[in-house]
């Protein structure tokens, strides 16, 4: 819960204190790292479970 407060937190600090466009470039860098986060940790956990069961 803290990650998702602390993504919301910088998204909005980013949108408050930056122009329009760097704000729009930022928060997709952020998206897109997300992304492949998300993506990396499926491929990790997923062999590891197919191994357990």
């Amino acid at each position: 819960m803290k990650f998702l407060s602390l993504i919301s937190h910088l998204i909005i600090s980013t949108w408050r204190n930056a122009s329009p466009l760097q704000a729009f470039l930022i928060t997709t860098f952020l998206i897109v790292i997300l992304i492949i986060l998300i993506i990396s940790v499926v491929q990790v956990l997923v062999p590891f479970t197919y191994i357990a069961i």
